[in-house]
Parts: structure tokens; C-alpha cells; sequence
């Protein structure tokens, strides 16, 4: 029972994430500072929490890790709040979840690991569900030249984060006894380091942005520790589909009734053949 708890406030915490994001976005508040405060929060609570006293425990391969990963959420953070401006956030939450493909390719090419049938279709679908992901519908004129514009933004989400997962598969091969608190404030204390400067050196945030900053920062750190403690119970093919899944459709479900974002047949289809794929990615059978 406490397990698909843990599970349930990953998936809440995670949907909370994305769903700043957006109210950030539509409210306009300034995107850097917001980003800061975030990893201002999680670097201070992190720290608290006792990280500190572990970083002895760090290897210059996991530093060298969590300095990529670190860059790398920033990166697609500032990615995620592109494609929510041009896509919404219904579909960039689902470019985003659907990015586990790109961890999955990993592990097949670089660790030799064996990829079930199952899994080659979740791939397949991933791949052919990508050209549905769009606003408007492709056209070879001016006006899908636009709107490809559009969507490059989510596909860039897509590599990105499936990258960056896929960090952590090269951290759990290669240096799997690295404490994970030391582990996670060296990737936060980089992000903040990347960020500071737009607190010092900006405007300073207004008080909706400090707001948006805090709960963003709390909601990311509160969902990467309920996702740690919901792996050590639940197995990942089991779990990685859930969260995905859940996130999708919690993200979807509230986009539209806040923000009353439409989408398009084609994007409903996207949808469904998205989730599908993340259950068959996922899958160990």
C-alpha cells in the first residue's frame, strides 16, 4: 500500500511541476529568476536534509555527472517553457514523458542490454505517434513552416530529457553506491550556479515570481524523492509507465480545464498512442 503512495505523490509532485511551468508562463512571470528561486529551494533543502556530510562519498565520474545532469535540467527547463508557450502544456508533458525511448535506445546500443518485442513496438510508436504531437497539422507552405517552428521546440524537449534520463542509467552502471543526496546536491547546486546570476544581476523577481519559484522548487525536490523511494519498492517496469502515464493525463485534464487548451483529433490520437508506447518501453515482457 505505502508503495503505490509513494508512487501516487510522484505522479501529484511531477504534475505539480509542470503545472507551474504553465501558470508561470501564462502569468508571464520572468523565466530565470523563477528558475533560480527553484534551485535556490531545492539547494538549501537538499543541504539541510544532510547532503553535505555525504559529498565525500562523490567519485570525479559522479561530480562530472552531476554537473552534465545539472546543466542539463536547466536546459530543459528553458526548453519546456519554449514549448509550452508553442505547443501547450498537454503536449509538451507528453513529448517530454515520451523522451523514456530515447534511454531505452541507450541501454540497448551502449550497455548490451536485451530489448524485448515489447519494447520495439513502444519505439516504433513512439516514433510514429512524434509527427501527431503537432498544434496544426503539417503542410508544405509557409504556414506548416510555421508551425513546424512550433513543434521543433517540443522535439528538442524530447532529446533532451530522454538524454538526460538516460544520465542516470550511466550513473546506476558505473557508479551505483554514490549516496543520493550527495549525488542530487551536486546536479542542484550546478543548476543554481547557472541560474544565481540572473537573481543578482536581473530584475528582481515580483512577488508572483518568488511565489511560483518556491513551490516550484519544493514540488521539484518532493518528486525526485518520493520517485527514489517509490524505485526501491516497485519494480521499474511497473513504475516508469504509471508516472508517465499519470502525468499525462493529469497534465492533460487540468491544461484544459484552467487554460482551456485545445487540441486537435490528431493530438488525442497522439495522446493514446503515446501512452501506449510508454507502457511498451517500460515493459519487461
Amino acid at each position: 500500500m505505502s508503495s503505490f503512495f509513494y508512487l501516487t505523490l510522484s505522479i501529484l509532485f511531477s504534475s505539480v511541476v509542470a503545472l507551474t511551468m504553465k501558470a508561470a508562463n501564462a502569468g508571464k512571470v520572468p523565466f530565470w529568476p523563477l528558475l533560480g528561486i527553484n534551485y535556490l529551494v531545492c539547494t538549501i533543502c537538499l543541504l539541510a536534509w544532510g547532503g553535505a556530510q555525504t559529498l565525500e562519498s562523490n567519485t570525479p565520474l559522479t561530480w562530472g555527472l552531476s554537473v552534465f545532469i545539472g546543466t542539463m535540467f536547466v536546459f530543459c527547463l528553458w526548453l519546456f517553457n519554449k514549448a509550452i508557450s508553442a505547443q501547450g502544456l498537454a503536449l509538451s508533458t507528453t513529448l517530454m514523458r515520451l523522451s523514456a525511448v530515447i534511454p531505452t535506445l541507450g541501454s540497448l546500443f551502449f550497455f548490451s542490454e536485451a530489448t524485448t518485442f515489447c519494447q520495439l513496438i513502444g519505439i516504433g510508436l513512439a516514433f510514429l505517434s512524434l509527427p501527431l504531437a503537432g498544434r496544426e497539422p503539417i503542410q508544405f507552405n509557409m504556414a506548416g513552416k510555421k508551425a513546424f517552428r512550433g513543434i521543433m521546440w517540443g522535439l528538442f524537449l524530447f532529446v533532451a530529457y530522454g538524454i538526460t534520463d538516460f544520465m542516470f542509467k550511466v550513473q546506476a552502471e558505473f557508479v551505483p553506491s554514490v549516496d543520493p543526496k550527495a549525488f542530487m546536491s551536486g546536479i542542484f547546486a550546478t543548476a543554481l550556479i547557472l541560474t544565481l546570476p540572473c537573481l543578482k544581476n536581473g530584475r528582481p523577481p515580483l512577488i508572483s515570481g518568488l511565489l511560483w519559484g518556491v513551490i516550484l522548487g519544493f514540488s521539484n525536490l518532493l518528486a525526485t524523492y518520493f520517485w527514489i523511494r517509490t524505485l526501491q519498492n516497485i519494480p521499474g517496469s511497473v513504475a516508469y509507465p504509471t508516472l508517465g502515464i499519470g502525468i499525462i493525463l493529469t497534465t492533460t485534464l487540468v491544461s484544459q480545464m484552467l487554460w482551456k487548451e485545445k487540441l486537435r483529433p490528431a493530438n488525442y490520437l497522439f495522446l493514446i498512442l503515446a501512452c501506449v508506447a510508454v507502457v511498451f518501453i517500460n515493459s519487461g515482457g
